[in-house]
């Protein structure tokens, strides 16, 4: 009965993930006009009652919206990616799963914060991916490829 209780809530962490990373990419298509519906009627559903508020998003909030967006796409696939795995057979692969997870991170957080005008957080951000690209890549082809973690 247990081994089913946790199938369960590796199902709901699934789920969650798939929500988070949903979120995030609404978030993400909130940084241009065209795509901010969904996220302005979140927005106005937070802020009871129904009222049409906010009827659009500064510069600011655009910018804002494409962090949060990468930030939370990214971390809802990293959850859904070690959820996935019934068990990660060697640390290698969950630095493989940190790399693409902050892969996704960088392509939807630069993509939106270009499309919100601050390109400088693209700078930012290449900062930030260097800062752990290099360390992941340098283990993940260093480690064996099925090296076991109970060892």
């Amino acid at each position: 009965m247990q081994n089913k209780s946790i199938a369960i809530m590796q199902t709901w962490l699934k789920v969650a993930s798939i929500i988070t990373i949903l979120t995030g990419l609404s978030a993400s298509l909130a940084t241009f006009p065209a795509g901010e519906t969904a996220w302005r009627v979140l927005f106005d559903i937070l802020t009871w009652p129904l009222d049409g508020k906010p009827d659009g998003f500064s510069n600011t909030a655009r910018a804002l919206n494409a962090v949060l967006g990468g930030v939370m796409a990214g971390w809802g696939l990293s959850i859904f990616l070690l959820m996935n795995n019934s068990r990660i057979a060697s640390f290698r692969e969950v630095y493989f799963i940190i790399l693409l997870s902050l892969i996704f991170w960088f392509i939807i957080d630069s993509i939106g914060s270009f499309i919100a005008g601050i390109p400088g957080n693209v700078i930012l951000n290449i900062v930030f991916l260097a800062m752990f690209l290099v360390p992941l890549v340098v283990i993940i082809k260093k480690m064996p490829a099925r090296e076991n973690n109970a060892d």
